[in-house]
């Protein structure tokens, strides 16, 4: 679904429209040479987006980081800012996203593009000559299948003594996020939510100083999930794909998803019959106590992984790889951990 929403519409974005100040001009004989010299000053301050308005436009890959600029954009007191999201809902799989000419053209003019990276938004940062005005999680890489996982895992279960744990430091982008082994669902890390919305309020005060623009709403909202994360329960847990990685990494929960299988979803490979046998016994073994189900990847494999855990007695938590229609990624987020809570250890 390809849906434009700004500050003046829709569902989740209820943002405010702020005008910029208008400059006070003074009596029509005062001399039309002031006149010009002040509006070439008005359009040389630096206030301007660039296609020569005074409204700043941010495009976003999916209507996550969208939720997460509005927020932001929000705060802004005295800047006219629109925010756009090019994927929106939950009836798709966006690993598989196309978009069109008219999706690539609104980022192409944008002032502000802001992504996950890691390759799983490519379609759309590929395309952008000036990457300095992309504001990004994780690198700039090619589609993830490229990457290899097998040494970054290793030096994650190293550094934190989880399976599949998160390591804040050495990799990637400037703001100290790394990924897990290639894992491209970036969005569920509190950390990496937390400095995108700081640059997106720092480049907003860099375009229009009197702006003030905050991500005080956002880092509040997420730190709040965050801590509610380290209280989860010492569950086991299975995954039909590595949505929940950096979510969980936040917990004392133990991934118990046969390597196999779990290496062909990472490299959104199709796993073998021996990585599905190898899961159903996982489960009926009694080994694992919740199944992590992402829908918007649903196949035939995972349907039939969803059924066993079903007949095993095993709880069912559903994470999504985007918000449906009528939530906001941060409403959505809540809902996600408030179920994980409901687990028993």
């Amino acid at each position: 679904m390809h849906l434009q929403t700004s500050h003046k519409a829709s569902r989740t974005h209820r943002g405010r429209r702020v005008a910029l100040a208008a400059l006070s001009i003074g009596a029509l004989g005062f001399a039309s040479a002031c006149s010009t010299a002040s509006s070439d000053e008005a359009s040389n301050d630096g206030s301007e987006g660039s296609n020569g308005s005074d409204t700043l436009n941010i495009v976003t890959s999916t209507s996550i980081w969208g939720d997460v600029a509005q927020s932001v954009a929000d705060s802004a007191e005295a800047a006219d800012v629109e925010v756009t999201s090019i994927v929106e809902g939950n009836n798709m799989d966006p690993h598989h996203f196309e978009p069109t000419a008219a999706d690539l053209a609104r980022a192409a003019e944008a002032d502000v593009i802001v992504v996950g990276g890691g390759g799983y938004d490519a379609w759309l940062y590929d395309t952008i000559e000036d990457q300095d005005k992309i504001i990004h999680a994780l690198p700039l890489t090619e589609h993830s299948h490229d990457h290899d996982h097998g040494e970054e895992s290793a030096e994650a279960e190293e550094a934190h003594g989880h399976d599949h744990e998160h390591n804040h430091g050495e990799e990637g982008h400037s703001h100290e996020v790394s990924s897990i082994d290639g894992n491209e669902h970036i969005w569920y890390d509190p950390t990496a939510v937390m400095e995108v919305a700081h640059e997106i309020a720092e480049h907003i005060n860099e375009v229009n100083p009197d702006a003030q623009a905050s991500d005080e709403e956002v880092v509040n909202k997420i730190s709040d999930l965050d801590s509610r994360l380290h209280a989860l329960p010492e569950v086991t847990y299975a995954q039909t794909e590595p949505i929940a990685d950096y979510l969980l990494a936040h917990t004392d929960m133990t991934d118990a998803t046969p390597e196999g299988y779990r290496h062909a979803t990472l490299s959104h490979g199709e796993p073998a019959a021996a990585d599905l046998a190898a899961f159903i016994d996982e489960l009926k073994a009694g080994d694992v106590d919740v199944l992590i189900y992402n829908p918007q990847t649903q196949t035939d494999m995972t349907s039939r992984i969803r059924t066993t855990a079903e007949d095993e007695g095993i709880q069912t938590i559903e994470i999504g790889e985007t918000p449906p229609d009528n939530q906001n990624f941060f409403e959505y987020f809540e809902e996600v951990v408030s179920n994980l809570e409901s687990l028993e250890a």
